[in-house]
């Protein structure tokens, strides 16, 4: 039995480290991170559908936003590069399925892109907009330094709650470099590889 809980722990640190290793990568080579930004939703929000959707339309809206304050001085600028985005899932550690969300967020139309402004955006536009968000729990907002170390660290924090069954990255909202299908398919084949290794 202690082997067998022995060998599965080893297979969701080896799962852990590569996840870790994907949003260090994603952060690293795939988009400008700005903004780290924790948010919570309302009382039994425990449905992992309902956050993928929730998610989904707060992505929307913040893109909506961020297109309507854009520099329109700038002539012949092509197509408006929208922030790229990550999200990720997690449910709360003291066992009661509740689920909060780290976003990590580029930065968005110079007006807006303001501690205050991005605040205002979390704790009173945004709520208002979409019900399931929190009007009462903390929001938390920090800049994102780009150091190589403090991108690890973050990667780390990020995919602290891995498992063979549950990965935070919302694969489905989430911008990623590659294809959400190809990603996974990607993390999965390096997970066989390294499984075969281990045997």
């Amino acid at each position: 039995m202690n082997k067998i809980y022995a060998e599965e722990r080893q297979r969701t640190l080896r799962l852990r480290k590569q996840v870790k290793q994907v949003i260090y990568n994603e952060l690293k080579t795939n988009m400008n991170p700005h903004w780290f930004i924790s948010f919570h939703y309302t009382d039994n929000k425990t449905n992992e559908d309902e956050v993928l959707r929730d998610v989904g339309d707060l992505k929307n809206k913040i893109r909506r936003i961020a297109y309507k304050n854009r520099d329109r001085s700038i002539k012949g600028a092509g197509s408006f590069p929208y922030p790229k985005m990550l999200f990720f899932n997690e449910q709360s550690h003291l066992g009661t399925g509740q689920y909060h969300t780290h976003m990590i967020m580029e930065k968005l139309p110079a007006n807006i892109n303001t501690q205050a402004v991005i605040e205002n955006l979390f704790r009173k536009i945004l709520p208002s907009k979409i019900k399931s968000l929190s009007k009462w729990k903390s929001v938390d907002i920090q800049r994102i330094s780009c150091e190589e170390e403090d991108l690890r660290r973050l990667s780390s924090y990020l995919g602290k709650q891995t498992e063979e069954d549950a990965m935070p990255i919302d694969n489905f909202n989430s911008d990623l470099g590659l294809d959400p299908k190809n990603q996974r398919e990607a993390a999965n084949n390096k997970y066989r590889q390294e499984e075969q290794k281990s045997r």
